[in-house]
């Protein structure tokens, strides 16, 4: 049993509720809309940001009360919105080891159904008389998203990415959800400021963690991680094994010759037009212990992280939110 099933046990009832109104807020009259709407939640995975909503809400209060579960399921469509929504400008055939929708109906309808999807996330959040604070919270995280995705379109044009520019990026593109479903959850339990603040600070560490670890298992084989790998350096993304490696060799002429490489990838030329150059780069990242480098960082996000649930008083709850910690930022 994983710590995801555990969680789920603790939760019982509550992830149930919670999974029922995400089906029930999809419902529609439309046939191919129904189509797509059931092949994604016949594999929506872990769904890792509604639990950490229910988790923290527990925590908070003991309890799991309505508006904590209308948050965790906005958590989980909006998140699946911009997965519909990458698959698209990244062009992904493979997603948890399926085609992704993009693949099986069309770019256009993965892009649509991500709207609607998007649109059942703001119409539960605008019921229910959820507070305003909420809301604002992931209007906030929506901006974010399109801001950071775009972002990281510039620099990836640019190749120019600093560990600053990655933080904003990750921080934007992946840390703001996982923020926003925490932090909105401990709203909606009534906790304190405090509590609110350090479970926020919670979140955007796991949040880190977790892109983090994505970002080097792009350099393992889909095999092993169901999506198209090295994906990061055929978009011309500098992530943070990348980084740690320039960080690590210490010749500027070196890095600028890697980053000269990256910028000559040719995206229309895809995976066999650019082996040679992905797999030099890949040989860098290894040489110069990017993937080992990159890891340490994720123990040190872990380790704040965990830190900021001394305000939890001991619960059950609070001793699945210590793990999650730990469990969705393993590599391996």
């Amino acid at each position: 049993m994983t710590v995801i099933d555990e969680i789920r046990r603790e939760l019982g009832r509550e992830c149930e509720a919670v999974d029922a109104i995400v089906s029930d807020v999809l419902v529609s009259s439309n046939v191919l809309l129904d189509r797509i709407n059931g092949y994604l939640l016949s594999n929506s995975g872990k769904r890792i940001r509604p639990l950490l909503a229910l988790l923290t809400a527990k925590a908070c209060s003991g309890s799991v009360n309505r508006h904590a579960m209308l948050c965790a399921a906005a958590s989980e469509l909006i998140h699946t919105a911009t997965l519909l929504h990458d698959d698209v400008v990244d062009e992904s055939d493979l997603r948890r080891n399926r085609p992704t929708v993009r693949r099986m109906f069309s770019p256009g309808a993965s892009l649509l159904t991500g709207d609607f999807w998007l649109s059942k996330a703001m119409s539960l959040l605008t019921s229910d008389k959820l507070p305003y604070g909420i809301l604002r919270n992931y209007v906030r995280t929506i901006e974010d998203l399109s801001d950071g995705e775009l972002f990281q379109m510039a620099k990836a044009d640019a190749v120019d990415t600093t560990v600053a520019d990655y933080y904003k990026i990750i921080r934007e593109k992946t840390a703001s959800l996982f923020v926003a479903s925490v932090k909105s959850a401990a709203m909606a339990s009534g906790a304190s400021e405090e509590t609110v603040s350090r479970m926020e600070e919670y979140a955007l560490e796991v949040g880190y963690g977790f892109q983090i670890r994505d970002d080097i298992l792009d350099y393992h084989s889909s095999d092993e991680t169901g999506k198209d790998s090295d994906s990061d350096i055929l978009e011309r993304k500098i992530t943070l094994p990348l980084l740690c490696a320039f960080r690590n060799c210490g010749d500027g002429n070196r890095e600028a010759y890697i980053r000269g490489l990256v910028g000559k990838i040719d995206p229309v030329a895809g995976r066999e037009g650019n082996m040679g150059t992905v797999a030099e780069v890949r040989s860098f990242v290894f040489r110069y212990g990017g993937i080992e480098a990159a890891a340490g960082v994720i123990d040190s996000h872990v380790r704040k992280a965990v830190s900021c649930l001394e305000v939890l008083p001991e619960s059950a709850s609070k001793d699945c939110l210590c793990r999650a910690a730990s469990f969705l930022c393993a590599v391996s």
